[in-house]
């Protein structure tokens, strides 16, 4: 009744020790050829696996070559740096080599050339000419002032007048005086002088305005020499159209010869009184 059982277990069993038997014999046959690798020093030379400790000769070829890189890599920066330096010192040696002994001064300002000294001649007419000025003294500030406008004249004009105390050198000084019914509230000047193109004086300061009775005045009163260029050419001119030009409207006058000449007169005294006027 269980022969088929039977023979089924039969035959598993006969599998395993089969098994069992080529596992065995397997184990066995690597134990043979192990230790024939490790007692043969001729076969396990060549068969026998690598050793798992450093490969002798190793470790020194590694430190050989990495002490090379790092003397290459010194020599380098050495080589780099010596050259470096050789520039910097040389740029620094040049720099001193153009370098000036000594700095007095670091700004340049341009050459004035002024006006000769008087001559005798001229100074005897320098001497008549004082006398024909209106001369005022000031005598809480110390300061003359002579002028060729009359005392307590309020009209529209164009004069050079010059301010001079007790001790040092005079100054002269330019003054354009507006009068009218109407302001004009002046900002700049037209100058035409003779047949040239006409150029603009700018106010470097406040133009002064007051008023009196209806009448109003604008009066423009600076230093000569800050605008000696334009005063040269009009000194030097034979006719000057001069418009004074506000933001309420314009006012034009005209400086004949008279004019220019009395102009000329009290530069004149100015420079017999020991002022310097620049020549251009």
């Amino acid at each position: 009744m269980n022969v088929a059982a039977d023979t089924l277990s039969i035959h598993l069993r006969w599998r395993d020790s089969r098994s069992s038997v080529l596992t065995a014999s397997i184990r066995s046959r690597c134990r043979r050829r192990h230790r024939r690798y490790h007692l043969n020093p001729r076969r396990s030379r060549h068969l026998s696996p690598a050793p798992r400790g450093p490969v002798p000769g190793t470790a020194s070829s590694t430190t050989f070559f990495g002490a090379q890189c790092r003397c290459s890599a010194l020599w380098q920066f050495l080589f780099f740096g010596f050259i470096f330096l050789t520039a910097v010192g040389a740029g620094f040696l040049s720099g001193l080599s153009h370098r000036p002994a000594t700095v007095k001064n670091t700004t340049t300002t341009a050459a004035t050339h002024n006006l000769p000294a008087l001559t005798e001649t001229e100074i005897e007419q320098a001497r008549n000419l004082v006398t024909g000025l209106n001369s005022q003294t000031d005598d809480i500030e110390g300061t003359t002032w002579y002028s060729p406008d009359p005392a307590h004249n309020y009209k529209t004009a164009v004069y050079l007048y010059i301010g001079q105390k007790q001790t040092g050198q005079p100054w002269l000084r330019w003054k354009i005086r507006y009068y009218g019914k109407d302001w004009l509230f002046i900002r700049r000047y037209r100058v035409k002088i003779d047949d040239a193109e006409a150029v603009t004086v700018l106010p470097t300061g406040e133009i002064k305005r007051d008023n009196s009775g209806g009448s109003v005045w604008e009066t423009f009163d600076e230093l000569a020499d800050k605008h000696a260029h334009v005063l040269n050419q009009i000194l030097a001119g034979k006719t000057t159209h001069l418009r004074m030009e506000g933001s309420e409207g314009n006012k034009d006058i005209q400086l004949g010869p008279e004019q220019l000449e009395e102009m000329r007169e009290v530069l004149f005294v100015f420079r017999y009184l020991g002022g310097t006027w620049p020549a251009d």
